[in-house]
């Protein structure tokens, strides 16, 4: 009996086996892949959402440069320049100076708010430091002939726009200290002849959109910002930030701490997920001009995988713990009911062999209500009628 009870317990087993496994299979493997595109599209759309608010930030910059740019105060200064006297030139300089100082008051953003003259002489500079502008002396202005941002923006044609790459600030030739990151956006200013009369300048403040990248790094992630050479604007190890020559010069950069992935992340104008060894690296363009054809960097965070899928994980484990609890539960239901199938037949055969050898005291009964009651009350029929036929033999 020992075989059916292990054939019905298979059996049993099996029925209950194999659903579990193919359905069981079926949503482990689709859940789990679902939980996967929802976890990496996460960090997809955190870079890009880092991405925007980044260019949101920057998006009115060019705006507020054409609007100072055809401002009265510096189209008057501009168009008698050539006629002014001292004394004049000195009172159209203070009222472009007051109204800069109100622009930078107002907009908040901009480090230094700058009309440089044809010859790359700061004419007017209001700088703004710790949340307060101010109109500089004309003894502390200086002449930026010399630097690339003003030689690029003095050729531009008329309305053209200059937008220099983030980079730090230098004050008489040397990286300011405390380290100050700034973009530079610049247009010409042209008098009605057609003659250069000068540069409107901005100074923006990058620390103002820096700190929105830096925020995002925790202890197990990393977001980083590089240039289109692969140098860090911003790095959780502030000693690996601006490495490139025109800044710090160190030569940290993305290409070598990531050369496996570099070649797809570096100056790339489309977003990027991919799976790099025990890393998950998405990666998000910013770009300084509406057209998007200008870009600042890209936005990359790289994750551990085993947190950016820890849900998968978390799912997985408790799906094969759940599963494990079913199958011991079916296991020990197949047992159960294997033995109360069995426990019957095995009854019944020990009483019909004791029978065969005369033992005829003791009554036939099971407790089952199916097939094997019927079969055991037969039994038990056939043994009452030997026992009278047994009598009626020992009466002759």
């Amino acid at each position: 009996m020992t075989k059916i009870r292990n054939k019905l317990l298979l059996a049993f087993i099996l029925v209950a086996l194999i659903p579990l496994v193919v359905l069981g299979g079926y949503a482990l493997t689709n859940i789990s892949q679902s939980l996967r595109t929802i976890n990496t599209s996460k960090l997809e759309d955190k870079v890009s959402l880092l991405s925007f608010e980044i260019e949101d930030f920057l998006k009115n910059v060019s705006d507020d440069l054409f609007y100072l740019r055809d401002s009265v105060p510096l189209q008057e200064m501009i168009r008698d320049m050539s006629t002014m006297n001292s004394e004049q030139f000195d009172s159209a300089r203070q009222k472009l100076a007051q109204d800069f100082l109100a622009f930078s008051k107002h907009k908040k953003i901009y480090y230094q708010v700058r009309f440089l003259n044809a010859d790359g002489m700061e004419v007017v500079r209001v700088d703004r430091n710790n949340g307060e502008s101010k109109i500089i002396p004309e003894a502390r202005l200086q002449n930026k002939k010399n630097r690339y941002y003003f030689a690029d923006t003095a050729k531009l044609a008329n309305g053209q726009l200059m937008i220099s790459p983030l980079d730090l600030n230098r004050e008489h030739g040397k990286v300011e200290k405390p380290l100050r990151p700034v973009i530079r956006y610049g247009t010409p200013v042209y008098a009605q002849n057609g003659q250069l009369r000068g540069i409107v300048l901005f100074n923006v403040t990058a620390d103002k959109f820096l700190d929105l990248v830096r925020k995002k790094n925790t202890s197990h992630e990393k977001v980083l910002f590089v240039d289109g050479k692969g140098f860090y604007y911003s790095h959780p190890d502030p000693a690996k930030a601006w490495g490139a020559k025109t800044d710090l010069a160190s030569g940290e950069n993305f290409s070598q701490d990531y050369p496996a992935i570099a070649g797809q992340v570096v100056g790339s104008h489309t977003p990027v997920v991919m799976e790099q060894g025990k890393y998950l690296v998405a990666a998000s363009p910013v770009f300084l001009d509406k057209g998007h054809t200008k870009l600042l960097g890209d936005i990359v965070d790289v994750v551990p995988t085993g947190v950016v899928f820890k849900s998968v994980t978390t799912f997985r484990n408790i799906f094969l713990g759940i599963s494990a609890a079913v199958f011991l539960a079916t296991l020990f239901l197949a047992i159960s009911l294997a033995k109360s199938i069995t426990d019957p037949i095995v009854y019944l055969t020990r009483v019909t062999h004791d029978m065969s050898k005369g033992k005829l005291a003791s009554a036939v009964s099971v407790t089952s209500r199916d097939e094997t009651k019927q079969l055991a009350e037969a039994i038990e029929r056939l043994r009452k009628s030997m026992v009278i036929l047994l009598k009626r033999v020992r009466k002759k």
